[in-house]
């Protein structure tokens, strides 16, 4: 979905009620306004600092505490609505799902965070992550807070279809164990050093490379059919950006790389996707074969089972390498347990979800994914 932003354009990832519009940039403004467009931003939401393309400076240096509150007492945090008009407010507000996609929230007081678009729980949206029930709510811009102290199913439709019913229960059990307080929410982002600060040069190549992915190296995921988190997460594994132990303990955020899962061996990326001996079994079951020197750089030529077909499969590897992701991050952060075959029916029920992103006249692959994936069990 492309937006105008001032003399240049910026993207809105696709949100789970259009799944078919396609993450495309095809012009980008100035590095200092896209910078200066996302300080406005973050001094709004008062938790990330920014390095303006390595020229680091304070919040308050760049923006007034005073303008950020004042803004706030008239405009919805979660949403930038309210009875703010003009060229720079539009420019926010167009770049607000943007900002959505490359946070995360720790929720405090829920205000500032959406309740359906931003990640608070988990690795994923609510919107994304509960697409049935997502697709029967009446206002899809409420905050954490709102839909907290009023309840989700006033803000739902009376009618709910079994699948949104099943989901509205999970959600209610998620909202049960959720309490907040008076202190602002937290927001954090992979593109953030270990001192806070947001460097922009970093995501404005990012968003640079989608441009034209085809004359980029390791940019053929931007053309896949995975939701834009996906393709921001691919973007910082094919990079060597993505937050495993061995980036951390680069970065002295972390004393050991020690894989969590497996004990055996430093986490790195590959290490993570391909030879920790439960992804090493994950992929034998689906009938990939690894070579003992597989990168992630080979995701674009991992060999594809016999089984599979390959129209969208680069969204399959990327389905399968998010999965193996949000599972470690449960175990590491959540101390949740997964069993194999739960995990590869945990990916048949995420291959469902993500069938609605392909076009309709490919419906059938997403039903061989899941032929796979139960294949495996």
């Amino acid at each position: 979905m492309i937006l105008e932003t001032g003399r240049g354009k910026c993207i809105c990832p696709p949100s789970a009620s259009s799944p078919k519009i396609q993450y495309r940039l095809y012009q980008l403004p100035c590095k200092i306004k896209f910078a200066r467009c996302l300080t406005m931003m973050s001094c709004l939401f008062g938790c990330i600092h920014i390095d303006m393309l390595g020229l680091h400076c304070s919040l308050q240096e760049i923006c007034s505490r005073c303008w950020a509150n004042w803004v706030r007492q008239h405009i919805c945090l979660a949403s930038l609505e309210g009875d703010i008009e003009g060229q720079h407010w539009r420019i926010l507000r167009e770049l607000l799902p943007l900002y959505q996609a490359i946070t995360s929230v720790c929720i405090v007081n829920g205000r500032s965070t959406a309740f359906w678009q931003d990640v608070w729980h988990g690795d994923e949206s609510f919107a994304e992550r509960f697409p049935a029930l997502y697709s029967h709510c009446k206002q899809p811009k409420q905050s954490v807070q709102a839909v907290v102290i009023d309840g989700l199913r006033q803000h739902l439709v009376l009618r709910l279809t079994t699948l949104a019913a099943d989901e509205l229960r999970e959600v209610q059990v998620i909202l049960s164990q959720t309490t907040l307080t008076n202190a602002e929410d937290r927001r954090s982002s992979p593109f953030a050093s270990a001192d806070g600060n947001l460097a922009t040069s970093g995501l404005y190549k990012m968003i640079k490379s989608s441009r034209d992915p085809s004359h980029l190296p390791n940019g053929g995921f931007w053309s896949s059919r995975a939701p834009p988190r996906v393709q921001f997460f691919a973007w910082l594994l094919l990079h060597g950006r993505l937050q495993c132990k061995s980036n951390l303990l680069t970065k002295k955020i972390v004393d050991d790389a020690t894989c969590e899962l497996c004990d055996g061996a430093p986490e790195t990326a590959e290490h993570l996707l391909f030879f920790c001996p439960f992804s090493a079994a994950f992929w034998q079951r689906l009938g990939v074969q690894l070579e003992p020197d597989t990168a992630v750089r080979d995701l674009h030529h991992l060999q594809k089972p016999g089984s599979l077909p390959p129209t969208h499969f680069d969204t399959f590897v990327l389905l399968c390498c998010w999965q193996l992701w949000k599972r470690r991050n449960g175990i590491v952060f959540r101390q949740e347990s997964m069993t194999l075959p739960q995990f590869l029916q945990s990916c048949k029920l995420e291959a469902r979800a993500w069938s609605c992103r392909l076009p309709k006249w490919d419906l059938g692959v997403s039903n061989l994914w899941c032929s796979a994936f139960s294949s495996a069990m």
